[in-house]
Protein backbone atom coordinates (compact mmCIF):
# COMPACT_ATOMS: atom_id res chain seq x y z
CA UNK A 1 0.00 0.00 0.00
CA UNK A 2 2.50 2.66 0.72
CA UNK A 3 4.57 1.58 -2.71
CA UNK A 4 0.93 2.27 -4.15
CA UNK A 5 0.68 5.47 -2.40
CA UNK A 6 4.58 6.81 -3.51
CA UNK A 7 3.69 6.14 -7.10
CA UNK A 8 0.12 7.68 -7.03
CA UNK A 9 2.41 11.15 -5.37
CA UNK A 10 5.01 10.65 -7.74
CA UNK A 11 2.38 10.65 -10.94
CA UNK A 12 0.26 13.59 -9.44
CA UNK A 13 3.56 15.91 -8.81
CA UNK A 14 5.01 15.38 -12.36
CA UNK A 15 1.47 15.69 -14.30
CA UNK A 16 1.31 18.86 -12.02
CA UNK A 17 4.58 20.37 -13.17
CA UNK A 18 4.12 19.35 -16.39
CA UNK A 19 0.48 21.53 -16.26
CA UNK A 20 2.79 24.28 -14.67
CA UNK A 21 5.37 24.14 -17.24
CA UNK A 22 2.90 24.24 -20.10
CA UNK A 23 0.80 26.78 -18.38
CA UNK A 24 3.37 29.36 -18.29
CA UNK A 25 5.92 27.92 -21.06
CA UNK A 26 3.62 25.96 -23.49
CA UNK A 27 2.68 27.27 -26.81
CA UNK A 28 -0.77 27.69 -27.80
CA UNK A 29 0.60 27.85 -31.30
CA UNK A 30 0.34 24.64 -33.05
CA UNK A 31 1.99 25.37 -36.68
CA UNK A 32 0.90 22.68 -39.20
CA UNK A 33 2.53 24.33 -42.60
CA UNK A 34 5.20 26.45 -42.84
CA UNK A 35 6.77 27.07 -46.42
CA UNK A 36 7.99 30.10 -48.79
CA UNK A 37 4.42 30.56 -50.17
CA UNK A 38 1.85 28.85 -47.24
CA UNK A 39 1.59 29.40 -43.58
CA UNK A 40 -1.02 27.14 -41.63
CA UNK A 41 -0.91 27.50 -38.10
CA UNK A 42 -4.01 27.30 -34.85
CA UNK A 43 -4.34 29.17 -32.24
CA UNK A 44 -4.80 26.85 -29.26
CA UNK A 45 -6.88 27.88 -26.08
CA UNK A 46 -4.01 27.26 -23.86
CA UNK A 47 -5.70 28.30 -20.07
CA UNK A 48 -8.76 25.56 -21.03
CA UNK A 49 -6.84 22.92 -21.97
CA UNK A 50 -4.57 23.51 -18.56
CA UNK A 51 -8.25 23.73 -16.52
CA UNK A 52 -9.41 20.86 -18.32
CA UNK A 53 -6.27 18.53 -18.22
CA UNK A 54 -5.86 19.83 -14.18
CA UNK A 55 -9.65 18.63 -13.63
CA UNK A 56 -9.04 14.86 -15.68
CA UNK A 57 -5.92 14.45 -13.43
CA UNK A 58 -8.94 14.32 -10.89
CA UNK A 59 -9.83 11.07 -12.11
CA UNK A 60 -6.83 9.27 -11.66
CA UNK A 61 -7.59 9.30 -8.07
CA UNK A 62 -10.78 8.25 -8.41
CA UNK A 63 -9.01 5.45 -10.44
CA UNK A 64 -6.63 5.13 -7.23
CA UNK A 65 -9.25 4.30 -4.68
CA UNK A 66 -10.66 1.74 -7.10
CA UNK A 67 -7.14 -0.43 -7.38
CA UNK A 68 -6.24 0.42 -3.70
CA UNK A 69 -9.43 1.88 -1.23
CA UNK A 70 -12.20 0.14 -2.63
CA UNK A 71 -12.06 -3.48 -0.89
CA UNK A 72 -13.99 -6.56 -0.18
CA UNK A 73 -13.16 -7.69 3.69
CA UNK A 74 -14.39 -11.06 4.53
CA UNK A 75 -14.54 -12.68 8.25
CA UNK A 76 -15.29 -16.90 8.04
CA UNK A 77 -15.06 -18.95 11.37
CA UNK A 78 -15.52 -22.42 12.21
CA UNK A 79 -16.00 -23.59 15.54
CA UNK A 80 -13.30 -26.62 16.00
CA UNK A 81 -14.14 -29.04 18.70
CA UNK A 82 -11.20 -29.73 21.56
CA UNK A 83 -10.41 -33.54 22.28
CA UNK A 84 -11.98 -32.82 26.02
CA UNK A 85 -14.74 -34.96 27.90
CA UNK A 86 -17.93 -33.75 28.13
CA UNK A 87 -21.32 -35.40 28.61
CA UNK A 88 -23.06 -32.57 26.89
CA UNK A 89 -23.13 -30.92 23.43
CA UNK A 90 -23.26 -27.94 25.55
CA UNK A 91 -20.15 -28.77 27.66
CA UNK A 92 -17.98 -29.74 24.76
CA UNK A 93 -14.77 -27.62 24.37
CA UNK A 94 -14.73 -25.94 21.31
CA UNK A 95 -12.07 -23.25 19.80
CA UNK A 96 -13.06 -20.63 16.94
CA UNK A 97 -10.73 -20.66 14.37
CA UNK A 98 -11.01 -18.01 11.39
CA UNK A 99 -9.81 -16.55 8.39
CA UNK A 100 -9.66 -12.80 7.80
CA UNK A 101 -9.44 -12.25 3.68
CA UNK A 102 -9.09 -9.01 1.71
CA UNK A 103 -9.93 -8.46 -1.87
CA UNK A 104 -9.59 -5.68 -4.32
CA UNK A 105 -12.36 -4.42 -6.30
CA UNK A 106 -11.18 -7.11 -9.50
CA UNK A 107 -11.28 -10.48 -6.66
CA UNK A 108 -7.84 -10.35 -5.92
CA UNK A 109 -7.04 -11.40 -2.48
CA UNK A 110 -4.86 -8.23 -1.25
CA UNK A 111 -4.20 -10.17 2.50
CA UNK A 112 -5.06 -12.90 4.37
CA UNK A 113 -4.74 -13.58 8.71
CA UNK A 114 -5.16 -16.33 10.49
CA UNK A 115 -7.38 -15.97 13.67
CA UNK A 116 -6.79 -18.36 16.09
CA UNK A 117 -9.14 -18.72 19.39
CA UNK A 118 -11.85 -15.36 18.57
CA UNK A 119 -13.59 -14.76 21.83
CA UNK A 120 -15.21 -11.43 21.35
CA UNK A 121 -15.57 -8.30 19.32
CA UNK A 122 -15.95 -4.28 20.08
CA UNK A 123 -16.81 -1.13 18.68
CA UNK A 124 -13.68 1.03 18.86
CA UNK A 125 -14.70 4.47 19.10
CA UNK A 126 -12.21 7.80 18.36
CA UNK A 127 -12.71 11.03 17.75
CA UNK A 128 -11.00 14.18 15.58
CA UNK A 129 -11.50 17.53 14.94
CA UNK A 130 -11.95 19.20 11.76
CA UNK A 131 -10.92 22.99 10.55
CA UNK A 132 -13.50 24.46 12.10
CA UNK A 133 -13.10 23.22 15.39
CA UNK A 134 -16.10 20.39 14.80
CA UNK A 135 -15.44 16.86 16.19
CA UNK A 136 -15.57 14.09 14.38
CA UNK A 137 -16.57 10.60 14.80
CA UNK A 138 -15.01 7.61 13.05
CA UNK A 139 -15.16 3.60 14.29
CA UNK A 140 -13.31 0.80 13.94
CA UNK A 141 -14.17 -2.76 14.25
CA UNK A 142 -11.93 -5.23 16.35
CA UNK A 143 -11.76 -8.70 16.59
CA UNK A 144 -10.52 -10.30 20.27
CA UNK A 145 -8.53 -13.06 21.09
CA UNK A 146 -6.74 -13.67 24.28
CA UNK A 147 -3.17 -12.39 22.98
CA UNK A 148 -4.35 -9.47 20.01
CA UNK A 149 -6.76 -7.35 18.94
CA UNK A 150 -7.07 -7.44 15.27
CA UNK A 151 -8.86 -4.67 13.34
CA UNK A 152 -11.61 -5.82 10.77
CA UNK A 153 -11.06 -3.43 8.13
CA UNK A 154 -8.38 -0.85 7.67
CA UNK A 155 -10.81 1.79 6.99
CA UNK A 156 -12.63 3.19 9.72
CA UNK A 157 -16.57 3.80 9.87
CA UNK A 158 -18.23 7.25 9.91
CA UNK A 159 -21.48 8.44 11.44
CA UNK A 160 -23.25 7.01 8.10
CA UNK A 161 -21.88 3.59 8.26
CA UNK A 162 -22.29 3.07 11.82
CA UNK A 163 -25.12 1.00 11.38
CA UNK A 164 -22.97 -1.26 9.19
CA UNK A 165 -20.48 -1.69 11.81
CA UNK A 166 -23.10 -2.20 14.69
CA UNK A 167 -24.75 -5.27 12.66
CA UNK A 168 -20.87 -6.81 11.96
CA UNK A 169 -20.29 -6.90 15.89
CA UNK A 170 -23.97 -8.57 16.34
CA UNK A 171 -23.42 -11.21 13.84
CA UNK A 172 -20.19 -12.14 15.35
CA UNK A 173 -21.23 -12.23 18.86
CA UNK A 174 -24.94 -14.05 18.20
CA UNK A 175 -22.27 -16.94 16.73
CA UNK A 176 -19.76 -16.62 19.39
CA UNK A 177 -23.05 -16.94 22.04
CA UNK A 178 -24.79 -19.40 20.08
CA UNK A 179 -22.08 -23.22 20.38
CA UNK A 180 -24.54 -25.31 17.94
CA UNK A 181 -23.28 -22.77 15.27
CA UNK A 182 -20.27 -24.07 13.55
CA UNK A 183 -19.76 -21.92 10.64
CA UNK A 184 -19.66 -17.44 10.24
CA UNK A 185 -19.16 -16.01 7.61
CA UNK A 186 -19.35 -12.09 7.49
CA UNK A 187 -18.63 -9.93 4.52
CA UNK A 188 -18.36 -5.88 4.32
CA UNK A 189 -18.24 -5.50 0.47
CA UNK A 190 -17.57 -2.20 -0.96
CA UNK A 191 -17.57 -2.43 -4.42
CA UNK A 192 -20.42 -0.32 -5.09
CA UNK A 193 -18.38 2.66 -3.83
CA UNK A 194 -16.35 1.65 -6.39
CA UNK A 195 -18.67 2.27 -9.05
CA UNK A 196 -19.45 5.19 -7.48
CA UNK A 197 -15.99 6.14 -8.33
CA UNK A 198 -15.87 4.92 -11.80
CA UNK A 199 -19.32 6.81 -12.42
CA UNK A 200 -16.67 9.82 -10.98
CA UNK A 201 -13.87 8.93 -12.86
CA UNK A 202 -16.05 9.28 -16.17
CA UNK A 203 -17.68 12.65 -15.06
CA UNK A 204 -13.90 14.29 -14.08
CA UNK A 205 -12.61 13.27 -17.82
CA UNK A 206 -15.83 14.46 -19.51
CA UNK A 207 -16.28 17.37 -17.79
CA UNK A 208 -12.35 17.87 -18.56
CA UNK A 209 -12.90 17.02 -21.97
CA UNK A 210 -15.74 19.36 -22.12
CA UNK A 211 -13.96 22.67 -21.06
CA UNK A 212 -11.02 21.42 -23.44
CA UNK A 213 -13.35 21.20 -26.59
CA UNK A 214 -15.46 24.08 -25.73
CA UNK A 215 -12.26 26.81 -26.46
CA UNK A 216 -12.22 28.64 -29.66
CA UNK A 217 -10.01 26.95 -31.90
CA UNK A 218 -8.60 29.50 -34.54
CA UNK A 219 -7.06 28.52 -37.86
CA UNK A 220 -5.29 30.82 -39.65
CA UNK A 221 -4.40 29.70 -43.21
CA UNK A 222 -1.90 32.42 -45.21
CA UNK A 223 -1.74 31.10 -49.00
CA UNK A 224 0.29 33.46 -51.31
CA UNK A 225 -0.65 30.84 -54.78
CA UNK A 226 -4.09 31.87 -54.09
CA UNK A 227 -3.33 35.00 -52.29
CA UNK A 228 -5.97 34.51 -49.76
CA UNK A 229 -6.16 34.41 -45.72
CA UNK A 230 -8.88 31.68 -44.93
CA UNK A 231 -9.65 32.23 -41.37
CA UNK A 232 -11.60 29.39 -39.58
CA UNK A 233 -12.88 30.01 -36.05
CA UNK A 234 -14.48 26.38 -34.36
CA UNK A 235 -15.77 24.78 -31.11
CA UNK A 236 -16.28 21.22 -30.05
CA UNK A 237 -13.01 20.13 -32.36
CA UNK A 238 -15.18 20.93 -35.64
CA UNK A 239 -17.48 18.59 -34.95
CA UNK A 240 -20.68 20.81 -34.77
CA UNK A 241 -19.23 22.82 -37.96
CA UNK A 242 -17.13 25.99 -38.63
CA UNK A 243 -17.21 29.81 -39.11
CA UNK A 244 -15.00 30.33 -42.30
CA UNK A 245 -13.96 33.53 -43.60
CA UNK A 246 -11.88 35.01 -46.73
CA UNK A 247 -10.09 37.82 -47.10
CA UNK A 248 -7.76 38.56 -49.73
CA UNK A 249 -3.89 39.39 -48.64
CA UNK A 250 -4.21 42.72 -50.44
CA UNK A 251 -6.78 43.33 -48.13
CA UNK A 252 -4.15 43.00 -45.13
CA UNK A 253 -2.64 46.56 -44.32
CA UNK A 254 -1.49 46.00 -40.75
CA UNK A 255 -1.33 42.61 -37.93
CA UNK A 256 -0.53 43.99 -34.73
CA UNK A 257 -1.38 43.35 -31.00
CA UNK A 258 -4.42 44.98 -29.44
CA UNK A 259 -3.72 45.39 -25.98
CA UNK A 260 -6.47 46.54 -22.92
CA UNK A 261 -6.88 47.68 -19.35
CA UNK A 262 -8.11 44.43 -17.53
CA UNK A 263 -10.64 44.85 -14.60
CA UNK A 264 -8.42 43.37 -12.40
CA UNK A 265 -5.28 45.11 -12.91
CA UNK A 266 -2.64 44.76 -15.74
CA UNK A 267 -3.45 44.78 -19.71
CA UNK A 268 -4.95 42.07 -21.88
CA UNK A 269 -4.12 41.32 -25.19
CA UNK A 270 -5.44 39.96 -28.71
CA UNK A 271 -3.93 39.71 -32.34
CA UNK A 272 -6.31 41.93 -34.91
CA UNK A 273 -5.57 42.73 -38.51
CA UNK A 274 -5.91 46.06 -39.94
CA UNK A 275 -8.05 45.45 -43.90
CA UNK A 276 -8.33 48.35 -46.24
CA UNK A 277 -11.75 48.98 -45.76
CA UNK A 278 -10.68 49.97 -42.18
CA UNK A 279 -12.23 46.96 -40.73
CA UNK A 280 -10.69 45.59 -37.55
CA UNK A 281 -10.68 41.47 -37.29
CA UNK A 282 -9.68 39.86 -34.53
CA UNK A 283 -7.65 36.69 -34.73
CA UNK A 284 -7.61 35.79 -30.88
CA UNK A 285 -11.43 35.34 -30.05
CA UNK A 286 -11.01 37.17 -26.61
CA UNK A 287 -8.25 39.44 -24.92
CA UNK A 288 -6.06 37.41 -22.64
CA UNK A 289 -2.61 37.62 -21.23
CA UNK A 290 0.28 36.41 -22.59
CA UNK A 291 1.37 39.63 -24.75
CA UNK A 292 4.78 37.76 -25.55
CA UNK A 293 2.90 35.22 -27.54
CA UNK A 294 0.52 37.02 -29.33
CA UNK A 295 3.99 39.06 -30.49
CA UNK A 296 5.56 35.98 -31.61
CA UNK A 297 1.98 35.17 -33.73
CA UNK A 298 2.38 39.04 -35.28
CA UNK A 299 6.17 38.56 -36.17
CA UNK A 300 5.22 35.08 -37.78
CA UNK A 301 2.60 36.39 -39.62
CA UNK A 302 4.71 39.19 -40.85
CA UNK A 303 7.48 37.71 -41.73
CA UNK A 304 5.32 35.44 -44.00
CA UNK A 305 3.80 38.44 -45.86
CA UNK A 306 6.79 40.50 -46.41
CA UNK A 307 8.97 37.10 -47.65
CA UNK A 308 9.36 36.97 -51.50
Amino acid sequence: MENTNSLLNYVLLITNLILIWYLFKGKNIKIHEKTQNKLNFTIQPKLLRFIGFFIGQAGIICLYTIFTIISVTQLSCDRVPQNLQAFSIEQKSSIIICELREFDFFDHQKSQKKITGLIGTRLEKQTKTDKEGKILYTYRVQLLTNRESILFTQIAYSDYFLEEAELIILKIKNFLAQPLDKNLVVKQDDTLKGYAAIGGTLFLFLVGLLIIAAGSFINCNFDKESNSLTLSRYRWFGKLGKAVFLYSLNEIVDIKVESSDSSEGGSVHRVILMLASGETVPLSGCYSSGFEEKQEIVKMSKSFLISN
